[in-house]
């Protein structure tokens, strides 16, 4: 059953644009919702490789979860699709892949240029400046969206951007959660971290889910498992590939399985994380305390309280 769509027009200033919010949402819980936005300036410079681009508008769309609440803070993976003029739309891919993944508790965004695009302009700049555009207006309806942990996502050569994009985002100081990469032939990702000054540890731990078609021959299952060697080799630690009975083609399944494998690792870092702080907690602490066992890093704070205050 296809989903319902809502339209929004957006029409910030540009000086305002970033900074603009809303009271309200004017998302649709369980459906579409599209908005045409127009680019700020300085995004259309971007797009532009220093000119002004002809791209003026964004069309963006949106998916949030039928039970989406917008005091509360939801992942978002942002849709890439290829430069290829028949499916170089990413609002369709978003299309495509929405019911899966706002099952599984994600925000889904994607943004078109309004003008038409020639296929060599149809490059990472722009695809920075109409995503950078559609996160700003998903925050000028839903606040949280500012925090919100990014993943990026997309199909062939939407892929490709997908890698290009997370490690600009993350130079930007968002968080990112995962990178998913669908019936891919070649990486982008190292020479994207490598140019954003990334190939660190901390970016290296980002979850890389690449999905296969095994009669792909287009990308071929081989092309997808040099990529996962040549991740592994440059210090991904976190790089998964799946293999679907299909050819070059969308499969939305492994989506879900990919948003579900992001969210497990990032859950699992946040416990790490917080035992180290525990622990970490307890070796300055403990002496002084009375009642606590000082080796379980479990009876540690939270907060810098002890644990007896937990809620």
């Amino acid at each position: 059953m296809p989903v319902a769509r809502t339209f929004r027009f957006l029409a910030f200033p540009a000086a305002l644009f970033f900074a603009a919010a809303s009271t309200g949402t004017g998302l649709e819980p369980g459906g579409l919702s599209d908005f045409s936005v127009e680019l700020p300036q300085e995004l259309r410079q971007i797009a532009g490789r220093g000119g002004m681009a002809p791209v003026t508008r964004a069309l963006v769309t949106v998916a949030v979860p039928v039970d989406f609440d917008a005091a509360h803070v939801y992942p978002v993976m942002v849709i890439s699709a290829t430069a290829d003029p028949q499916y170089h739309s990413s609002r369709r891919l978003l299309a495509a892949y929405a019911e899966t993944a706002v099952a599984g508790g994600w925000i889904l965004i994607a943004a078109d240029p309004a003008e038409e695009v020639s296929g060599e302009r149809d490059d990472v700049n722009l695809r920075y400046a109409l995503n950078a555009t559609a996160l700003a207006a998903l925050e000028s309806q839903w606040p949280q969206a500012g925090k919100a942990p990014l993943a990026f996502g997309g199909f062939s050569g939407g892929a490709k951007f997908s890698g290009w994009l997370a490690p600009a985002f993350a130079r930007q100081g968002r968080a990112i959660v995962g990178i998913y990469l669908a019936g891919i032939n070649s990486d982008t990702i190292i020479a994207a971290t490598r140019q954003f000054g990334l190939l660190n540890d901390s970016f290296r731990r980002t979850p890389v889910f690449l999905q296969s078609g095994q009669n792909d021959q287009v990308a071929t299952p081989a092309d997808h498992r040099r990529i996962h060697d040549e991740l592994e080799r440059a210090g991904f630690s976190q790089v998964r590939i799946e293999y679907g009975a299909g050819s070059h083609e969308v499969d939305p399944p492994s989506l879900r399985a990919a948003l579900d494998w992001f969210r497990t690792v990032s859950s699992s870092r946040r416990n790490l994380s917080l035992r180290q702080d525990r622990a970490a907690w307890w070796q300055k602490k403990a002496p002084q305390m009375r009642g606590f066992n000082a080796a379980d890093p479990d009876e540690g704070p939270i907060n810098g309280r002890p644990r007896e205050d937990w809620n």
